[in-house]
């Protein structure tokens, strides 16, 4: 019989650390899980706003496809205290050199030492002013075809013209779907090379600046241009900038 190990879970930040990860997110527990496995100190200091919250699901994790972000993280979580590190909720305000190793202090007055400082504090992703667009990120307001490109194959999808890749971006998810509007919005004139292509792979473009989406029970039906004309779409994909 297998006997689980019980594990505890604390808050508790110690005086000081082998190794203090900034940021719990995937990247920074998988650090922290091969850290402790070579017996080394450990906490991990998340704030708990991972940059994937609002998807449903994790796809293309070899194992775990379509996992829920939330639980993905929790499984993680585990996995690394049951190694003996340290998992702390916490956002971390500054980090200075202190003699041979860092002091990290957190907002809320806690502070502890570390040796090394492992920062994987992750990326925030801006997206176009457009009415709307925030609220539906992640769910049917998408950026990576590999990621999401299944769950909305077959469908009406609209890509947003937002930087030199836009282009780029709707020739692939024309490998999901037949059916995709690149809207140009404000973007400078497409050059002949990229018209050319978007032509081949019978891509409309539509220009004019979007004044907001159309949302009829909680889910896209279309884009509304400036003028009034509502272009009927199902998803939309935007590259975002990622700070």
């Amino acid at each position: 019989m297998v006997v689980a190990e019980v594990v505890e879970v604390t808050d508790q930040l110690a005086n000081g650390y082998d190794v203090v990860v900034v940021g719990g997110g995937a990247a920074g527990l998988s650090g922290a899980l091969m850290l402790a496995r070579a017996r080394r100190s450990v906490a991990v200091i998340d704030a708990g706003c991972p940059r994937n919250a609002p998807a449903q699901g994790a796809h293309g994790l070899l194992g775990r496809d379509g996992i829920p972000p939330a639980e993905l993280l929790e499984r993680g979580r585990a996995e690394v205290r049951g190694y003996g590190a340290d998992v702390v909720s916490g956002e971390v305000g500054s980090v200075a050199r202190d003699g041979d190793g860092f002091s990290v202090a957190l907002a809320d007055g806690r502070a502890t030492r570390a040796r090394r400082v492992l920062v994987t504090t992750g990326l925030v992703d801006e997206l176009p002013d457009v009415p709307g667009l925030r609220d539906r990120w992640g769910r049917d307001v998408l950026h990576c075809p590999y990621c999401h490109g299944w769950e909305v194959r077959d469908g009406a999808i609209g890509v947003l013209a937002s930087g030199p890749m836009s282009v780029h971006q709707a020739l692939l998810f024309r490998q999901w779907s037949s059916d995709v509007v690149f809207f140009a919005r404000t973007a400078a004139p497409l050059g002949e090379e990229d018209a050319e292509k978007l032509a081949a792979r019978d891509i409309r473009v539509v220009h004019g600046e979007i004044a907001g989406l159309e949302v009829v029970e909680d889910r896209i039906t279309g884009v509304r241009l400036v003028d009034g004309t509502v272009i009927a779409r199902e998803a939309l994909a935007v590259a975002p900038r990622m700070v």
